[in-house]
């Protein structure tokens, strides 16, 4: 029995036949082109995988969030590339459909419209100079007529030359907008320019803004910037921090076998045994273990608080420490593993130095690691706390009356 059985319910519904087989061999082929998988998101939209959070009633498959984190973990263990970057349209559509829920407006013939034609999304959030956070944009939009124009850049950007519409957000004062785009709106580029150590597959580009008009029909949702108690918000943040987390357990999973793999075909010649038999490898595998298995169990508890219907921003430090955590434990059995295993682990052959490689983009999604642990630490404390880096702390000095 695996370690990890009963923590995630099942997804054979959600990936049937041999798909996760396929999308794994079209993933290798993709980390060495440093091309994105073609193939597999067309077999994604094929087996219906876009509508996955959407809602029933408009179509979708209706699932929560732990069933959406289960799904990708299994496809992070068949191709890490591929599902961190579809991980920005299921974040987008979990985003919409927490906004729906609770304001009820006409922002479900968006949904309907992805779920019913498989379309799927790049989510363009991450900015250059933004420091990571979450919930503001340096991009300026300027009101005209009935919509916003704005110029800049959006970089990485998942999926920005192969997704179909595009979620992003800009600023307008001290007030962020969230919109929906097709990606052959006017002003919209893309610049090819995703060369990385790991994720090669995940084609994050460069999304380039010159004199872009957004409908205010397409703008579904507004609040105040750098707001982390704002509902749907927060509830965005969550679905981030836990589905993002979730494409990371499933490379875990994968490394975890094929290193075991590695230690048992690895055999010390004067000790008559393989690597795997000896307690001295055992000693030194056991504590990432625990530490991956309790991050597991983490990633699923607060998922499953959120689809009670917990509010998300009493959710929001948990799931932020389960990101955090991610950080700090999915590196670290790559690492246990590599060096248990010898040099056969640093070569391409063996396959295991690409999840090695992959696993290193754990620290880059935002809110950074930076923001997250001031967050954490002040809210601890009591004192004002933001995911906006406050290291000259305005927040706080506001918050005693100063001026």
């Amino acid at each position: 029995m695996s370690l990890f059985t009963g923590i995630w319910p099942a997804v054979d519904d959600v990936f049937p036949d041999d798909s996760l087989r396929r999308i794994a061999e079209w993933g290798r082929d993709a980390d060495h082109d440093g091309k994105p998988p073609v193939a597999s998101l067309d077999l994604l939209k094929e087996i219906d995988w876009p509508g996955l959070a959407i809602p029933e009633l408009f179509h979708g498959k209706g699932a929560g969030l732990v069933r959406c984190c289960a799904a990708q973990r299994a496809l992070g263990a068949a191709d890490p590339g591929l599902a961190i970057a579809v991980n920005m349209h299921l974040f987008s559509t979990g985003l919409m459909v927490e906004h729906w829920r609770r304001r009820t407006d006409t922002s479900w013939l968006l949904m309907e419209a992805i779920a019913t034609q498989n379309r799927l999304l790049a989510s363009a959030f991450a900015e250059p100079g933004l420091g990571g956070s979450a919930t503001r944009s340096t991009l300026q939009a300027e009101q005209v007529g009935d919509g916003w124009r704005v110029t800049g850049r959006k970089r990485p950007c998942s999926l920005a030359g192969q997704a179909d519409l595009v979620c992003l957000q800009v600023q307008t004062g001290d007030e962020v907008l969230v919109a929906l785009l097709p990606t052959t709106a006017p002003g919209l580029s893309v610049v090819p320019d995703w060369d990385a150590l790991g994720m090669r597959g995940s084609a994050s580009d460069t999304l380039v803004l010159e004199d872009c008009e957004i409908p205010d029909d397409l703008v579904f949702y507004r609040a105040a910037a750098g707001n982390e108690q704002d509902d749907v918000l927060a509830a965005g943040i969550v679905w981030f921090a836990l589905t993002s987390t979730a494409c990371y357990l499933g490379l875990a999973q994968s490394a975890l076998e094929l290193g075991g793999a590695l230690l048992r075909g690895g055999r010390i010649a004067h000790l008559g045994s393989t690597r795997a038999e000896l307690p001295s490898y055992q000693a030194v595998l056991g504590d990432p273990v625990a530490d991956l298995l309790q991050l597991e169990a983490g990633c699923a508890h607060v998922a499953a608080r959120m689809d009670a219907g917990a509010a998300p921003e009493d959710l929001l430090g948990a799931a932020l420490a389960v990101k955090q955590q991610a950080i700090r434990v999915v590196p670290r059995l790559l690492e246990v593993l590599a060096e248990a295993a010898g040099g056969v682990s640093y070569a391409r052959g063996a396959g295991f130095e690409r999840f090695w490689r992959d696993a290193q983009a754990v620290r880059f999604h935002p809110p950074t690691p930076a923001a997250t642990r001031q967050f954490l630490a002040r809210r601890a404390l009591g004192l004002p706390a933001s995911l906006d880096l406050d290291e000259q702390a305005p927040l706080l000095r506001a918050a005693a009356g100063e001026e």
